[in-house]
């Protein structure tokens, strides 16, 4: 078995994305997710992204790197890179914290504060996220 791997990265949405272009990249996220064995998360803000990929580290890297070549994605910044020992989203072929729908939540402005966050740190503040999730206080995956 392939050892289990998460890549927590942030990135600024190149273009606007409608309800429908959000709802299409997430349904084709979903497909190649479980046919990759990647579990996630993924947070956006209208303006930004901040996801989780959890996985088989070649799986992994590969939908990064093909996140990274997306044109609907500019400025992605790494934010956590390695191996863990347990999924935190292992539901989730990718699950969907929308705060353009949501912004009470308070996702306003992330990229100050994450990228002081250590690696641990920050799977505490997504694992807590994660838990939020579970009281229905935001929306879970279609």
């Amino acid at each position: 078995m392939a050892s289990l791997h998460h890549l927590i990265y942030q990135s600024t949405a190149a273009i606007d994305l409608s309800g429908m272009d959000l709802g299409r990249m997430l349904s084709q996220s979903r497909t190649r997710n479980t046919a990759a064995d990647i579990t996630g998360m993924l947070l956006y803000d209208g303006v930004r992204f901040l996801q989780v990929l959890e996985g088989p580290v070649e799986a992994v890297s590969t939908t990064f790197a093909r996140i990274c070549s997306d044109c609907r994605h500019t400025q992605v910044q790494m934010l956590a890179n390695g191996p863990v020992a347990q999924r935190q989203f292992g539901q989730w072929a990718m699950g969907l914290a929308n705060y353009v729908s949501s912004p009470e939540v308070g996702f306003v402005d992330p990229h100050p504060i994450l990228l002081t966050l250590t690696d641990a740190s920050l799977c505490m503040l997504l694992h807590d996220f994660q838990q939020y999730t579970g009281a229905g206080r935001v929306q879970h995956p279609f």
